[in-house]
């Protein structure tokens, strides 16, 4: 008699094992088929990919332009791609020979001095780079885009100050003088 139960109970977990596994495996797929879905209706993830020298342009203004729109716009940003990723690596190399600088015996302030003076240089040429890039997208903005991306540049600016409208405050006024 016990032996029929343990084979009843043994047959009963085999089943919601069973179904267990199924409803993970429905589950995984469901999940799959919703990123290759929005991946292949929406050209790809949300969040579009700046660089990050590319500070004049904020994601959040790219998410509101429509697909096709958005796409025109970052490849004017991608053309800059390389001479951005070749100053990271200048930038990079300049901040070992920095290191090598301070790591020297005897130590040489001048050495030291001349790495931070290439960084700066390096550092500078990417900024200006990011410029010209952020110049060559205005360019292409119409006046709505023009107006979005500064409504942005306000939003993100004024994070954390809660202002309803993001604008800069206003100046004080003048306390009239009591005679």
């Amino acid at each position: 008699m016990s032996d029929e139960r343990n084979q009843t109970g043994v047959a009963w977990r085999r089943r919601w094992m069973m179904v267990a596994l199924v409803a993970s495996l429905a589950l995984n797929l469901l999940f799959v088929g919703a990123g290759v879905a929005r991946y292949v209706a929406s050209e790809g993830p949300g969040r579009p990919s700046i660089s990050r020298h590319m500070q004049l342009m904020p994601r959040k203004f790219l998410t509101e332009l429509d697909g096709p729109r958005r796409s025109e716009i970052l490849a004017i940003v991608r053309n800059s791609e390389k001479s951005f990723q070749e100053g990271r690596r200048v930038a990079r190399g300049d901040i070992i020979s920095l290191a090598d600088a301070l790591d020297a015996e005897p130590y040489d302030p001048a050495r030291v001095d001349e790495a931070i003076q290439r960084f700066s240089a390096s550092s500078g040429a990417l900024v200006r780079e990011g410029g010209d890039a952020a110049r060559r997208v205005i360019a292409a903005l119409s006046a709505p885009e023009r107006k979005l991306l500064a409504k942005h540049l306000r939003l993100r600016e004024s994070r954390g100050k809660r202002k309803p409208d993001a604008k800069p405050d206003p100046a004080p006024a003048a306390e009239p003088e009591t005679p």
